[in-house]
């Protein structure tokens, strides 16, 4: 398995804290079969891709050294922000450096007015986006489309294995319940933090998927999909399908 979203490097931002939590959430990942992990820190708090390369590696090479069985891939969370389209192609973070994938968060409370002009100044740029947890966004709660209206400009979705767990509650769950029935979901990621709040818990979360959509279809999600993001090859997916609102009936 291969989990796309995680904050696994240390001293970094809000997940591990130190180099032994770092470790100790390896050795976890390895134990439950994960192979690949994507270090995913968030960009605002380390705008400088290089840097982050290097941890990467110096991670990696911690690992190696304590025998956990994992290999890391570089990455970043960008947040959604004009300032991405100034940037550099060579100045985004992309996954393994590859300059094809990269995963971008919005803002919890509101979708920001240019959202699509940074999508598309990514893609100009060669970028595919995509756009982590939406299903944790009040605008996606509120109308589950609108993920796919980001779908059907080109993005992929990353879903919480947490949201789908009810971490985040019913109303966060039934969303991603609704979109993962309506292919608006290409990747499940844990975004995880540490080994207490907010784990690596992408095999209980796969298990959760695999009730819901079938092993097949929960299987792409979690490795085939991931695996093509991370040689940067061209990613087919299902058509999203719209999602329909039941109407209530009051009898008199």
């Amino acid at each position: 398995m291969i989990d796309l979203h995680t904050h696994i490097l240390p001293y970094v931002d809000d997940g591990a804290a130190d180099l032994d939590m770092a470790l100790e959430m390896g050795q976890y990942a390895a134990s439950k079969g994960i192979r690949v992990i994507a270090a995913t820190p968030h960009f605002y708090q380390i705008p400088d891709w290089a840097k982050i390369q290097s941890k990467v590696a110096n991670l990696q090479k911690a690992f190696l050294q304590h025998q956990i069985d994992v290999t890391l891939v570089a990455g970043a969370e960008l947040f959604m922000d004009l300032d991405i389209v100034a940037m550099a192609p060579n100045q985004i973070p992309t996954y393994g450096g590859g300059g094809k994938y990269c995963l971008i968060e919005l803002p919890l409370q509101q979708v920001p007015m240019y959202t699509e002009q940074v999508i598309f100044s990514l893609q100009t740029k060669g970028i595919t986006p995509i756009i982590a947890h939406p299903e944790r966004y009040l605008a996606v709660g509120n109308d589950p489309n609108t993920a796919l209206g980001w779908i059907e400009l080109g993005c992929l979705i990353q879903m919480n294995t947490g949201s789908i767990l009810g971490r985040f509650g019913h109303r966060i769950q039934s969303t991603a319940e609704i979109m993962l029935t309506h292919n608006m979901v290409h990747f499940l990621g844990s975004d995880g933090h540490s080994l207490n709040r907010r784990r690596l818990n992408l095999v209980e979360g796969y298990e959760a998927v695999k009730e819901i959509v079938g092993e097949e279809e929960a299987r792409k999600l979690v490795k085939e999909y991931p695996q093509a993001v991370l040689k940067n090859e061209s990613l087919q997916v299902p058509e999203g399908r719209k999602y329909e609102k039941k109407k209530r009936f009051w009898f008199f």
